[in-house]
């Protein structure tokens, strides 16, 4: 019976130069991504084992797996990939700007590594390209032509920090290790170089750890690896889907590639979708399992979908998660709908997208409708300080209604009953009617009302910092001559953090309105103000219009008094009144003089 897994303590020499050491690294994997902080860290460590003379050091463990296509003789690194290409790097370096490296010292030293010994580390046999570690099929022509190409690597400069921060593309990452390598070689000349690479090659040891299946030399990884998960959970699951497809085709090699790679498409699709919504696979898996599970999950998400999808075809499951998640991105990301747009404020982010995209994703018949209802439940929790315990359950609930197609009323009623339970709306009340300035939903309420306000409202990003919750009492009134009139200090107090003296403005506009007097204010809402002549525009905002409109109509006498404050009061409560529907009426005579 064939050993499930088998260790081999080999040193570098032998880790690239034995007849079965030929490497791949599987689709499944990510992308090569050292940056320069691992790779000083190498450095440090290699050079520090070669000076002290140590007669072995140990770099690691390495795990393989045997590929899934019989005829091929490469092993497919599942831990261990990000050593192996920098030590290739390393390499190619060396190959490049040493041609002649410790060929004084072969007649002498039987160790000495010399030029083509550094070749056969980098390819087993030259004339048939067989190479000893292939980087991932979507990169290969970059790393080949970075890299892998004699004289390549001396040409290399390196990345703009912008350019490094790509993670999906490892064009830079190549690059940055080959320009690292050769500028830390440059600088101890040839003759040490060789005494390095010497002790690399035959006192660098790892052990490496052969495994007769992908899925056991993962799980060995898991167990092994005390430093941090290299695999994610979307890694984990494309793993188990691959596996799946070899289980379904292991006895047609043609179909199992033309399946797998169909699969490798859709996955890279997939991707892509991460990247233009600024996910994470990860995360976007999440969704997915929420919406599949109906409840909260037991298991990891890897474990969970694990057993979700055990028999399913791989392919169609790919599928169908790329249309799911396609709605994301489609229907939420690019959506120019307001309504839609409100969403993206909210906290507790997984679960409500979870629940938008259940009602997609199960077709539920009255989904839009719907989408006002459940809006309004997690605004009015949010709003009342209500912890995610509160809800939790509720959503995992709300996504098993819209799988089971359950009415419109029943959905309603029950989410009624949870909002009674829990003293809500009272909450909200109290919320309301205190200081919200300091709220993180205080600005998403004024964005709703702003977009109540308008027809085709433009829509802002609550980490956009050009916009600002303008205080039109200022909080610093009292220092400022021009405010003198308004002698309420109680009233004030109580009033100049409530939705009554907030109003949305530009930074530009924030900033010539600070502290001034209100005929002031009015001049940088408006664009007639004298602190920044280059604006000359009115405020986009039409919430803040409305100040203006009301100043030029000489109402309350042109001034922000108490009157106007009462009236902006009840206006900010029956806006708010209408946005989250519920019954405000009793809290607009709640300000007192």
């Amino acid at each position: 019976m064939e050993d499930i897994f088998k260790p081999h303590s080999l040193t570098i020499k032998k880790l690239f130069g034995d007849t079965d050491a030929l490497y791949q690294i599987p689709n499944y994997q990510r992308p090569y991504s050292w940056n320069t902080d691992q790779l000083e860290k190498l450095w440090d460590d290699l050079t520090e084992s070669f000076q002290s003379d140590e007669p072995a050091y140990f770099l690691g463990s390495v795990i393989t797996a045997k590929s899934a296509e019989s005829t091929n003789k490469y092993l497919d690194i599942v831990d261990g990939q990000q050593r192996l290409t920098t030590l290739q790097i390393m390499f190619c370096v060396v190959r490049d700007l040493f041609p002649s490296l410790n060929e004084d010292l072969l007649e002498t030293d039987f160790e000495a590594i010399d030029n083509k010994v550094v070749k056969t580390s980098i390819k087993y046999n030259d004339r048939f390209e067989r190479l000893r570690l292939r980087t991932h099929d979507a990169h290969f022509t970059s790393f080949k032509n970075l890299i892998l190409k004699e004289g390549a690597t001396l040409y290399n400069q390196t990345p703009s920090k912008k350019e490094l921060k790509n993670s999906e593309n490892p064009h830079f990452k190549f690059q940055n290790t080959s320009a690292f390598f050769l500028n830390k070689f440059q600088e101890i000349g040839e003759k040490n170089s060789g005494e390095f690479i010497n002790h690399i090659f035959n006192k660098v040891n790892v052990i490496r750890i052969d495994c007769s299946d992908v899925s056991f030399a993962i799980k060995l990884f898991q167990v092994l690896n005390d430093r941090g998960l290299d695999l994610s959970n979307a890694d984990l699951i494309k793993s188990f889907l691959i596996g799946e497809i070899r289980k379904r085709y292991e006895l047609d090699q043609e179909l199992f590639t033309q399946h797998q790679n169909q699969f490798i498409s859709d996955w890279q699709f997939c991707e892509q979708i991460a990247f233009d919504t600024e996910e994470t696979l990860n995360d976007l898996f999440v969704l997915y399992q929420y919406a599949l599970l109906a409840q909260n999950p037991k298991k990891s998400l890897s474990e969970e979908l694990q057993i979700l999808l055990k028999g399913k075809d791989p392919n169609e499951v790919i599928g169908d998660f790329k249309t799911f998640i396609e709605s994301y991105k489609t229907q939420i990301i690019m959506s120019d709908n307001p309504h839609v747009f409100g969403f993206r404020y909210i906290r507790w982010a997984t679960f409500w997208k979870s629940i938008f995209l259940s009602g997609i994703y199960y077709k539920h018949p009255d989904f839009e409708k719907f989408s006002f209802i459940f809006k309004r439940y997690y605004y009015l929790n949010w709003i009342a300080g209500n912890s995610l315990n509160k809800i939790k359950q509720t959503s995992f609930n709300i996504i098993k209604w819209l799988k089971n197609h359950e009415s419109l009323e029943f959905i309603n009623t029950n989410l009624e009953k949870n909002l009674a339970e829990y003293g809500t709306i009272q909450k909200v009340k109290e919320a309301l009617k205190g200081d919200i300035y300091g709220e993180t939903w205080c600005k998403p309420l004024l964005f709703l009302i702003e977009y109540n306000a308008q027809d085709r409202p433009a829509f802002f990003r609550m980490d956009d910092r050009n916009i600002h919750v303008e205080h039109i009492l200022p909080q610093a009134y009292s220092k400022n001559k021009d405010w003198e009139s308004f002698h309420n200090q109680l009233f004030a107090e109580k009033t100049i953090n409530t939705g009554a003296n907030l109003t949305l403005l530009s930074g530009k506009k924030n900033i010539d309105a600070k502290n001034y007097g209100f005929e002031t204010k009015i001049g940088a809402y408006n664009g007639t103000g004298y602190h920044d002549k280059n604006d000359r525009r009115v405020t986009s905002f039409k919430i803040t219009q409305d100040i203006v409109n009301d100043y030029n109509s000489g109402i309350y006498n042109k001034e922000w008094n108490i009157e106007a404050i009462k009236t902006r009061w009840n206006w900010f409560i029956s806006e708010t009144s209408a946005i989250l529907n519920i019954d405000l009426e009793d809290l607009k005579d709640s300000l007192k003089n």
